[in-house]
């Protein structure tokens, strides 16, 4: 499935501006400031009936991070009752780069990868092909 909308969330805006680039050929890249932020966009695009296909989620954020925002996210979907398949995909981000702190994240969100900072272009992409989504050139 093409990859057409994605959110990419990290406080740190360097952090954002960077994996947004990475995604320039996706037709929209929309990047959130913190878990709040990101459970604001998520819910808005659900009910303009634009849902996003991917997220990109930073785990260590100052207001919101992104386990809650992760849980909030799933909440919502379950509200709607979303099935598995056409819930959003989460890769969350991490600089904890410690075994409990991946499964933590993969459990809590039900996340379907991880990746750890500093991001690099070709593990997103590899990631991103790997949930079934493709990035056209």
């Amino acid at each position: 499935m093409e990859l057409k909308k994605c959110l990419v969330v990290d406080d740190d805006e360097l952090g954002r501006e960077i994996v947004a680039q990475y995604l320039e050929n996706v037709p929209v890249v929309d990047t959130a400031v913190g878990g709040r932020d990101a459970v604001e966009k998520f819910q808005a695009a659900m009910t303009e009936g634009a849902p996003y296909e991917l997220i990109l989620l930073d785990i260590v954020m100052p207001d919101m991070d992104g386990i809650t925002a992760g849980k909030e996210i799933r909440k919502l979907e379950k509200g709607l009752a979303l099935p598995t398949d056409k819930q959003v995909k989460i890769v969350m981000l991490t600089a904890l780069n410690t075994p409990q702190d991946v499964m933590q994240s993969m459990l809590a969100v039900q996340s379907s990868a991880y990746l750890v900072k500093p991001v690099e272009p070709e593990k997103v992409h590899k990631t991103i092909s790997q949930l079934g989504l493709r990035i056209s050139s």
